[in-house]
């Protein structure tokens, strides 16, 4: 059983972390609207799912689906050390967008457990030593994770569920991923919103609202964001100059450009190489 398309199957990393919690604390309840998985490596804490609280020691692993409400509690005389990873633009087969099939935050996946926790410290070693494209090679173990978990519910049905989506919200979430596709493919040629609705064969309002209900943002901010994270990563070549660099990800002015990156990221293109 696949999940998944390989060919659009690109999520965006919102961040990983691996925090030493050696103090007593408490964070509230909360949820997001994207997955996040939280895995202890070593230690124990208390986390709260479920209407009630959990002991999670180390091997354990959560999975939060968008919505899920939960905490956490660091007793006095305990520590834990965790990882935390952040997760959107996952679309899986017959699945709400950003969720995985587990029916509860906790996993019970048997050997696939320990193959996760194997590549959770390998991706805490990549974070650690930042070594020439530690990024990229995140996003790569982070996929492993993602496939591990789903092979391990595949394997332990009893500990996965699909939730039902109408046919309507599975072809609004291929138009989505198929235009997120196209735009990761595609974003140093000139689009418009009329181009992408076109060849999808739907109205640009349509398209536009479809995209943001699943996004957050419309198509053409999508087209921007990208092509600013393109640049950013450019910009780290001391041997390119800003317009360049502008010209490489779509942008013929480079003043528009700047104003958009600083927009953005706060500082001026010509100031990256020198954070």
């Amino acid at each position: 059983m696949s999940f998944t398309d390989a060919k659009t199957f690109n999520p965006d990393i919102l961040y990983a972390f691996d925090p030493w919690n050696k103090t007593e604390s408490q964070h509230e309840r909360h949820s997001h609207d994207f997955l996040e998985i939280s895995i202890m490596l070593e230690g124990q804490a208390t986390y709260w799912f479920d209407n009630h609280w959990s002991e999670i020691q180390s091997g354990q692993i959560l999975v939060f689906n968008p919505g899920v409400q939960h905490a956490e509690h660091q007793k006095k005389d305990t520590y834990s050390h965790q990882l935390h990873i952040g997760i959107s633009n996952i679309a899986l087969h017959d699945l709400s967008r950003n969720h995985l099939p587990n029916k509860a935050p906790k996993l019970e996946i048997g050997e696939y457990q320990y193959k996760i926790i194997d590549k959770a410290w390998q991706l805490v070693n990549e974070l650690s030593h930042q070594e020439s494209d530690y990024r990229l090679l995140g996003k790569a173990i982070i996929i492993e994770i993602l496939v591990n978990i789903l092979r391990g519910l595949a394997v332990r049905p009893e500990n996965s569920e699909k939730p039902f989506i109408s046919n309507t919200e599975k072809r609004q979430n291929q138009l989505v991923t198929n235009v997120i596709y196209y735009l990761d493919n595609h974003y140093t040629e000139d689009i418009t919103l009329e181009q992408l609705a076109r060849e999808n064969y739907v109205s640009p309002a349509y398209l536009s609202k479809t995209f943001k209900d699943a996004t957050n943002m419309s198509p053409i901010n999508y087209l921007i964001q990208t092509r600013l994270k393109n640049a950013h990563e450019l910009l780290k070549d001391e041997d390119t100059t800003v317009k360049q660099i502008a010209s490489a990800v779509g942008y013929e002015d480079a003043y528009h450009f700047s104003k958009l990156f600083k927009k953005y990221y706060g500082i001026s293109p010509s100031k990256v190489d020198e954070k």
